[in-house]
């Protein structure tokens, strides 16, 4: 919707008169990857269940061009993370807005035996630490005996 005047560019006048100004009006097209909220530039990122648990660099695209980018331990689906003035320029100052990187871990399909045995033995650990722990009666019978 900005509009850009170029002066001197545009019809012929009347009678010989000068030139008049040329309107440029700017419309931009939505993109199936990119989403723009006011200077900020949100994409949605799959990554695979592992690298979210473990962590992981990986290429992100922005409207720049492609950028490395860590993934924490730990990541979890839904997660936003944050590219820091890799969104749009403001047009009245330097600043530029931000990329949001909106976390949309995928579970893996079709698993060999092997794969789903792993995963069995992680279960089975996870249960066991999580049998290790107080259950809440005591835990708050322990906040009694202080």
């Amino acid at each position: 919707g900005q509009q850009l005047r170029v002066a001197g560019k545009g019809e012929r006048g009347l009678n010989g008169g000068p030139n008049g100004d040329l309107y440029i009006e700017i419309n931009i097209t939505k993109d199936s990857f990119f989403k723009r909220e006011g200077k900020d530039i949100h994409i949605e990122l799959p990554i695979d269940m592992i690298s979210a648990s473990l962590g992981a660099t990986l290429t992100v695209p922005t409207v720049y061009g492609d950028v490395e980018m860590t993934i924490p331990e730990g990541t979890q689906n839904g997660q936003i993370l944050k590219l820091k003035s890799k969104g749009m320029k403001d047009l009245r100052s330097p600043i530029y807005g931000d990329q949001y990187v909106h976390i949309k871990v995928e579970t893996p399909k079709n698993l060999n035996a092997e794969q789903k045995e792993l995963l069995k033995k992680f279960q089975e650990i996870e249960q066991s630490k999580k049998n290790k722990g107080d259950s809440f009666f005591d835990k708050i019978k322990k906040s009694f005996k202080k």
